[in-house]
């Protein structure tokens, strides 16, 4: 087996806890994979600017390592913070997904580095409600989904958050869009969004409750291969950690691992299943390649 020298984790469900950290384990197994010459490269749906504090905790400005953020929309080089931006959707885009998804009263967003465009249907509205009551979650906190939650405080990553009724109101480019609901309210929408746009559009299940769009041409595996060649390691010396259907376009990159809290359909496709992310999954495989 070739030596490690790179390696790729998505955050939500893969390197992130579900309290949103790095555990002190897993921090320490990544941070002396990068003290033996391994460099990390964060993989998300996330913008830069939401992985900034991560890849600080790992020293990766340190280490030469790399972001690749919104799905493969983006690449940035932490020690300089030089961004490569790849693709957006546009303006007539937005019209045409938002349009299509509208009737189905699934919550749209419309994302960029620290801004999101946000729909929320009145019928989803009420179970937010009732959802924001059972979890105790304050008044002050946006109506705004998450990957896993119907609601997130995303003002820690975006400063802006603008909630629009039609898709008309997002006014420019954005990085990507994403769809929320319930895993009911998401199951029929899923199929018919592939059957009517996936010509067009990349779409891909975070989660069950979490639909991300993107570019035909944008996935974080076309995004993990540039990288790949521009600094010359092969798919052997590649370690790719994810638990969404949006991480499997990564897979063919290098040895694939599922997370043990990964969607069956990823466990399907990997080379190796780990521990679940609050059992220090990336840990686990990390502290024997070093």
């Amino acid at each position: 087996m070739k030596q490690c020298k790179l390696i790729i984790m998505d955050m939500d469900g893969t390197l992130l806890t579900s309290d949103g950290v790095i555990s002190k384990r897993t921090l320490d197994a990544l941070t002396k994979a990068e003290e033996h010459g391994v460099r990390l490269v964060l993989a998300s749906g996330r913008s830069w600017k939401t992985l900034q504090a991560f890849g600080e905790q790992l020293q990766m400005p340190k280490y030469d390592g790399y972001f690749i953020g919104v799905n493969g929309a983006a690449i940035t080089k932490t020690e300089t913070m030089e961004h490569n931006r790849i693709s957006q959707l546009q303006v007539d885009e937005i019209q045409e997904i938002f349009a299509f998804a509208k009737p189905y009263e699934v919550e749209i967003m419309g994302v960029l580095d620290s801004t999101i465009y946000d729909y929320i249907p009145d019928s989803l509205r009420e179970i937010k409600k009732q959802y924001r009551l059972e979890n105790n979650i304050a008044d002050d906190v946006p109506w705004t989904g998450g990957t896993f939650k119907l609601i997130v405080d995303q003002r820690k990553g975006y400063s802006e958050i603008y909630d629009i009724k039609e898709g008309h109101e997002i006014p420019v480019p954005v990085n990507k869009m994403t769809l929320c609901h319930t895993e009911a309210g998401l199951k029929d929408i899923y199929p018919a969004l592939l059957e009517n746009l996936g010509d067009k559009y990349n779409f891909t299940r975070t989660s069950p409750t979490w639909i991300e769009i993107a570019p035909k041409s944008v996935s974080k595996g076309n995004a993990i291969r540039l990288l790949q060649e521009q600094l010359q390691i092969t798919p052997e010396e590649t370690y790719i950690f994810g638990d969404g259907e949006n991480d499997l376009s990564m897979f063919s990159c290098g040895i694939s691992v599922a997370m043990g809290n990964a969607m069956p359909t990823v466990k399907e496709k990997a080379n190796l299943i780990t521990l679940d992310n609050n059992s220090d999954g990336i840990a686990e495989i990390v502290e024997k390649l070093i």
